[in-house]
């Protein structure tokens, strides 16, 4: 009975060590990528800065006109000011008033849509970017991909930035 015992346990080590080796053999291919290098470039190809600029300029034209008649008004308020009748003076503050309120309201708009418009323009280079990846990682047989900043070290052939940005479409 006690040589079935033995033979049984020998049999068990034998057979887990046997399900670690497998486990071992089916490791997995990890690869990384810059995501923040692969953004910048991506976003420098896009010309996405130039692309928002574009599309607000005329707003921002207009607070710059805003920002140069207020210090027109300024100018001529400290110039002129003591030589004013007090109706022209409070007249002028009011209208410097109106202009200054006028102007933050429009350039805190234009900061949100700016603000709202470079998170879309943002969306869209990410999901070309996680395209890219899954496309890369299936071509090039990866199990995983993670981000180059979460990897402490890494063979540079594991490197797939530079595959990565030249498969965004």
């Amino acid at each position: 009975m006690k040589q079935w015992i033995k033979a049984a346990s020998l049999s068990l080590v034998i057979l887990s060590s046997s399900m670690y080796a497998h486990a071992a053999e089916a490791a997995q291919k990890v690869g990384y990528v810059a995501t923040s290098q692969a953004m910048a470039q991506l976003a420098k190809r896009y010309n996405v800065a130039e692309k928002l600029r574009g599309e607000f300029k005329d707003r921002i034209d207009e607070l710059r006109g805003i920002e140069s008649r207020m210090k027109t008004k300024v100018d001529k308020m400290k110039r002129d000011g003591e030589l004013m009748s007090s109706s022209e003076r409070t007249k002028l503050q009011r209208e410097m008033a109106s202009l200054e309120s006028n102007y933050k309201l429009k350039a805190k708009a234009l900061q949100e849509d700016q603000r709202r418009r470079g998170a879309e323009e943002e969306q869209k280079l990410v999901q070309k970017i996680r395209q890219a990846i899954q496309d890369v990682a299936k071509r090039e047989g990866y199990d995983i991909i993670v981000d180059a900043n979460a990897v402490l070290y890494a063979s540079p052939k594991d490197d797939l930035s530079s595959k990565v940005i030249s498969a965004v479409k």
